[in-house]
This record gives structure tokens, sequence and C-alpha cells, in this order.
């Protein structure tokens, strides 16, 4: 987390060039780029925090995609593949929803592919659709775009954010979003 007076500052084009995962509101005065592991115990608590800058008007909310090495979640890459693959197939913001709130079921099995193609069937998905595009070359070099934007960044973990560019704190978030609209 960055503290007072050393914040990353990154131009807002760097951060949205490429970005897949994105849902705004209005006229858009506050922008929230979030970079995030699915498989990530702080992103799944940080993604609760801010859930309600979802629908506030003037928001847009951006998340890329940031699976840590497997020595660190073992299944970072294949869920951001798994959130990659219901993107493309118009549910993307729900399967990250449902990645974390399943978090801990997944992240104890042997081959969590087959939970997330469950997950995906529950989302009204077409099953076999969904399991060629998890494998597919496009769902890899997506995800990889991200993976290489945040090393580009040399963002040491997730979740990182960035609030009109500014690297915040995942706590303060919320705040900063609301001190920017105004309401604060």
């Amino acid at each position: 987390m960055a503290g007072p007076g050393n914040a990353l500052k990154v131009d807002e084009s760097v951060l949205l060039n490429g970005a897949r995962f994105v849902k705004e509101n209005g006229e858009i005065k506050v922008t929230v780029v979030n970079f995030s592991d699915m498989q990530c115990p702080s992103c799944k608590a940080a993604d609760i925090q801010t859930k309600e800058l979802f629908d506030k008007p003037g928001v847009k909310i951006v998340m890329r995609l940031f699976p840590l090495p497997a020595s660190l979640h073992r299944y970072a890459l294949i869920s951001a593949k798994a959130a990659e693959a219901a993107r493309i197939m118009g549910k993307g913001f729900e399967m990250v929803a449902v990645l974390y709130d399943k978090q801990e079921e997944w992240s104890a099995v042997d081959k969590p592919e087959d939970n997330f193609a469950g997950y995906a069937k529950s989302l009204g998905l077409d099953e076999k659709i969904f399991r060629e595009k998890l494998g597919s070359v496009e769902v890899a070099q997506n995800v990889q775009l991200d993976a290489n934007l945040a090393a580009s960044l040399q963002l040491p973990g997730t979740p990182t954010y960035f609030v009109n560019g500014e690297q915040v704190g995942a706590p303060f978030v919320v705040d900063k979003v609301k001190q920017l609209l105004g309401e604060k």
C-alpha cells in the first residue's frame, strides 16, 4: 500500500489500454482500476469493501487480472482464465463474484476447472463453450496482457488499486472515491 507522498501515479490511459473488465455508470468523474488475483484472500476482502462503488453514478470500475505466481496461489492463473472466459461470454463480473464467494471451495480441490465449469453453468453459460474458452489461446493472451501491464508497473502484489491514476491502499479506496465525488 502506498503511503502519503509516495503513491505511484500512472497515466490513466496506460491503466485503461486493453482493459476488458469495465463497468461504468453515467458521466465518469472517477476511475477505479483494480489489479486482482482471484485466489487472493485480500483481494476477496477488498472486493467486498469496494462493492458499493459498482453502481455508484460517476464511477468507472476497471478490473485487471493479475494472477500471482503458482508458488503463492497455485490456481491463480486458471482462475483468472475462468474469469476471462466468462467475460468473453458476457458474464465476467458475475464470474468474479462467484470465484470470490467460492474461493475456499475451488482452492481446495485438485481440478478446479470442473468447479469453474459448474459456476459458469449456474450463470447461464454453456458449459462446453466455457471449457473451450478456458483453454483457448485468446483467453491466455488476454490474461497475459494484464499480467504484463502489472509487471511493467512493478506492482508488488494484489490487490493494487488506482483511483484516477493514483495508487490508493485498498482500505481507503471507497473514501477516496467519495471524496473525489464531493460526498465527503
